[in-house]
């Protein structure tokens, strides 16, 4: 039977292509990277990487064609920083990074966890050596965001998804400057039922 759907996606063969082993120090498990490619091609990762303790913190792996030759740093590149950022306390998760031409710098937008739930923070980098962190842009609970990279009508956009028991839906706020935010808009519903896209949906897959 001819297959009449175009395939997009295919799975490497090699598959997991980072595990815990990979590390050059001990870890629990790393999972939910941020990508970007750099100027030179080469792909980036800054993976989660969750530390014996359960705490959450980021390590950059490289590699030269996305799939292998992981080059990955000999420490954490960005841990928690809970007294300067109580909001980080358990940790730091998930990071989305977005380069901006405006800025010439990386923007990553990442979930601070703290023993009020989740929050949306936001750090910028140049060189993933040194970050400027911003702290909490959205209050707990909020996750799952990611920064446009060029503004919309003078203004930098943002989706982002703040929970509403018991759905989660996509929004999309503005800011001039990146640490106030405003303009909340709702984009897009989570169905009630047993759709795909039921009560939480994202920029990622439903999970």
């Amino acid at each position: 039977m001819n297959n009449q759907y175009a395939v997009l996606f295919h799975r490497n063969k090699l598959n997991p292509i980072l595990t815990a082993n990979n590390w050059p120090y001990p870890i629990n498990s790393v999972f939910n990277a941020g990508a970007t490619l750099l100027k030179d091609g080469t792909t980036l990762l800054l993976c989660r990487v969750e530390e014996r303790s359960g705490i959450s913190h980021f390590c950059v792996a490289k590699s030269a064609n996305g799939v292998d030759g992981w080059i990955i740093d000999k420490k954490p590149t960005l841990r928690p920083d809970p007294d300067k950022f109580p909001e980080e306390l358990w940790g730091i998760e998930d990071p989305r990074i977005t380069y901006v031409p405006e800025l010439k710098k990386y923007v990553i937008v990442y979930t601070a966890y703290t023993r009020d739930g989740p929050g949306v923070a936001l750090a910028q980098t140049e060189d993933f050596i040194t970050f400027e962190r911003f702290g909490v842009i959205m209050p707990p609970d909020d996750k799952d965001a990611a920064l446009l990279p060029r503004r919309i009508n003078g203004s930098w956009a943002m989706i982002h998804r703040p929970v509403s028991a018991p759905r989660a839906h996509m929004w999309i706020s503005y800011s001039p400057d990146l640490r106030n935010w405003g303009e909340h808009t709702l984009m897009m519903n989570a169905r009630k039922g047993a759709w795909w896209d039921a009560n939480k949906i994202g920029l990622s897959p439903r999970r």
